[in-house]
């Protein structure tokens, strides 16, 4: 999969941690009860990730997972990146390169 081939796109701006996470999930939730099953989770401009934000990450993973579906990411770099390694979450995560 290409990060093009996805039309259902979660972009994630600046920080994702206690309070940005439930606005992250609510947005993805909304996609899924919409019938989404392929999801892209663009971290390009993602500079901050708590682990209330690895959570956030991980519980959209499972709630699509029991709907069929799947979540892709792209871009994730810099500090994100090394949060979500250190958590063995990274492992989990199905990345798509940039177009």
């Amino acid at each position: 999969m290409r990060a093009s081939d996805c039309k259902d796109i979660v972009r994630l701006h600046g920080e994702c941690d206690l309070y940005s996470a439930a606005g992250f999930l609510s947005e993805a939730r909304v996609l899924m009860d919409k019938g989404v099953r392929t999801m892209l989770v663009d971290c390009s401009d993602l500079i901050y990730l708590d682990s209330t934000g690895v959570g956030a990450i991980v519980r959209i993973l499972q709630q699509m997972k029991s709907l069929g579906g799947s979540v892709f990411f792209r871009s994730i770099k810099g500090p994100p990146r090394k949060v979500l390694e250190l958590c063995n979450v990274i492992m989990l995560l199905r990345e798509v390169p940039e177009d």
